[in-house]
């Protein structure tokens, strides 16, 4: 008699189930769910199945999309989304997409806070130039400024 293999668990599928391959992801999904993700008939999944009536390129990105968690394009090409709705850089980082939106206000606001500065370090080289013209004026000997001659009324002559 023969033993029993120890091999682990493979997934022998059903004539009934679509096979979904992306790269190294493999899916065997139910005809019904095809059906439900791509908006087309059980009938046209069994087509599929049996390879008689080809999918069309942008269904099966749907697929690849939904069923997959991938994005099919190639500015995206490693990444993916998870069970949990996240997505996962090539990196291992992942984000949740109000993670993503305040990454998008930390951009904005950086660009505003860059043209302030940008405004303020323009005023103040206008205020310093100004202020070395006032310094270095010289005033002319007829004339007395305003704090010294005050002093110099207040003060008894000698």
């Amino acid at each position: 008699m023969k033993k029993p293999s120890k091999k682990s668990y493979q997934h022998t599928p059903d004539t009934r189930t679509f096979r979904l391959e992306y790269g190294p992801h493999v899916r065997y999904l139910p005809a019904a769910l095809v059906a439900e993700l791509t908006g087309v008939s059980v009938k046209t999944v069994y087509k599929w199945i049996a390879g008689t009536h080809p999918m069309d390129s942008r269904t099966r990105q749907v697929l690849y999309t939904r069923a997959l968690g991938l994005l099919p394009c190639p500015r995206w090409s490693d990444w993916h989304i998870d069970e949990t709705g996240r997505l996962t850089a090539p990196n291992g980082w992942s984000f949740y997409p109000d993670e993503l939106m305040g990454l998008s206000y930390i951009k904005q606001h950086n660009g505003d806070l860059q043209a302030t500065v940008a405004r303020l370090t323009v005023e103040n080289r206008q205020l310093r130039e100004a202020l070395d013209y006032v310094q270095a004026k010289r005033w002319p000997s007829n004339v007395i400024p305003l704090p010294l001659a005050h002093r110099q009324a207040h003060t008894k002559p000698g």
